[in-house]
């Protein structure tokens, strides 16, 4: 599993009418093409498109699956190129939801320019790994009820059937 690295940034007044508000952020994802994964770093994002930068080679009008976080693979058409940065339209309006999802992977303080500690970071040493509050809830719960089960088993096994 890949560590997702964001930050976000307050919104930046823009001369020009974008049908949605944009969200300044860096967010480190996967791409896939018709002919290759590749990472991008999301610059900005909407529920209608999106400013992408990244070393592979797209062409304006290319259509490529774009993995955001609690979302998955999403349909984006690149509509415009400058360099290593590539204006995106989704082919849908992507969910509030995902766009949130997207902003919370950022660390609460800091200014775009900085290099953002990993938002997620997934390893094998449990002492890093912290459950949310509603996994460890029902991670109790489920040990309670099968702790109960055993003994409701226990008792009728011990029980004389004469």
């Amino acid at each position: 599993m890949r560590s997702l690295l964001a930050h976000i940034a307050d919104p930046v007044e823009a001369t020009d009418r974008r049908r949605t508000e944009r969200r300044t952020l860096r967010l480190d994802v996967a791409a896939q093409s018709s002919t290759e994964e590749s990472a991008v770093i999301i610059r900005d994002l909407s529920r209608t498109g999106l400013l992408i930068e990244t070393d592979t080679s797209f062409a304006v009008g290319e259509t490529f699956l774009l993995v955001l976080p609690e979302l998955g693979a999403t349909p984006a058409r690149i509509i415009r190129a400058d360099g290593k940065r590539f204006g995106c339209e989704f082919l849908s309006p992507v969910p509030a939801g995902a766009i949130s999802a997207a902003l919370l992977k950022a660390p609460p303080s800091g200014e775009v320019g900085e290099i953002a500690e990993p938002a997620i970071q997934i390893q094998d040493d449990e002492e890093d790994f912290r459950r949310p509050t509603s996994a460890l809830l029902f991670t109790v719960l489920t040990t309670l009820f099968t702790a109960a089960a055993i003994l409701f088993v226990f008792a009728l096994v011990s029980l004389n059937f004469s």
